[in-house]
């Protein structure tokens, strides 16, 4: 990368220009913490997907960039240590048994009590996307699902404010304070599963987990999904894919794609959701499916 090119680049545009320290700080710390993930052995290794990588390496600098514009300060910076950094507070996890399954697979993390009922009997929790938002949930669970935003700060509504700056002075034209032009996606309510695509031994810390259903046939698991999902709530549309991981700073409200969106933060998740779009009508009490047995697609990693 040119530094001094990527420099300039950004000062045409200077799209953080109106975000506070604070938080520019954590945007920061939240593009470091998706630099890294673990290989199969559980070890730190950079994040798996070299396009994810290139593109939260120009972020990181461009936070950088708008430091410097803000004060002076050394630009450089080693991938490696700040990898390190971020991932300090993780050890490779000790498990019962090794690993024995390949990549392609979906990866369910969460408690044995709730795990081990999802391989032998295919018993499986759906709620609406709506449950997520609450505080309760640790922070890898927690999110707006139905609220989505991007910011456009080099745009901004024009207006004219009017008032009095003492209670007896006159009435005179207030100069407004400048901010960030939130635009939003609001979604309906709708019943979602999610699962991680592929294996992350880092995922048992970041959801609190002991164990993680491990799924090495996926279009099977789908259709025994789907379909005992139809049996219990005929009226609900099924959709299921990866997610797509949006920046709020970089992406327009129309790249925004309901259900299927989340704030880049997350990234490290990989995550994978079934998705039931249901009546407006309709209420989205949470409800429980039973598969049956799925060690025939099927696994369990636990914490030793």
């Amino acid at each position: 990368m040119n530094i001094d090119q990527a420099f300039e680049t950004y000062k045409a545009a200077r799209y953080l220009r109106k975000t506070g320290d604070d938080a520019l700080e954590a945007r920061l710390q939240a593009i470091a913490s998706n630099l890294w993930s673990t290989d199969r052995d559980g070890n730190v290794i950079a994040t798996r997907d070299p396009n994810h990588r290139k593109t939260l390496l120009a972020l990181y600098c461009d936070a950088l960039f708008e430091q410097n514009i803000r004060a002076p300060m050394d630009l450089q910076f080693d991938e490696g240590q700040l990898r390190a950094r971020s991932s300090a507070g993780f050890a490779p996890p000790k498990l019962k048994s090794p690993i024995t399954f390949g990549p392609q697979c979906l990866a369910k993390f969460g408690k044995r009590a709730h795990i081990v009922p999802s391989l032998k009997a295919g018993r499986i929790h759906v709620a609406a996307a709506s449950a997520y938002n609450d505080p309760s949930l640790n922070a890898a669970q927690m999110d707006e699902e139905l609220r989505h935003h991007v910011r456009t700060p080099n745009e901004r509504i024009e207006m004219k404010l009017y008032g009095k700056y003492t209670s007896d002075g006159p009435e005179v034209e207030i100069a407004p304070q400048w901010g960030e032009l939130f635009r939003y996606m609001q979604v309906p309510n709708f019943y979602v599963w999610c699962c991680g695509l592929g294996y992350d031994a880092r995922l048992f810390k970041e959801f609190e987990a002991d164990a993680a259903l491990i799924v090495t046939d996926q279009k099977v698991f789908a259709d025994r999904f789907s379909s005992a999902v139809e049996k219990q709530k005929p009226k609900g549309q099924l959709e299921h894919r990866g997610i797509g991981y949006y920046d709020p700073y970089t992406t327009q409200r129309n790249q925004l794609v309901p259900a299927f969106s989340k704030n880049f933060k997350y990234l490290y998740q990989n995550e994978y959701r079934f998705v039931w779009w249901m009546p407006e009508s309709e209420v989205l009490d949470p409800f429980i499916v039973e598969l049956g047995s799925l060690e025939d697609i099927a696994t369990i990693v636990e914490l030793a």
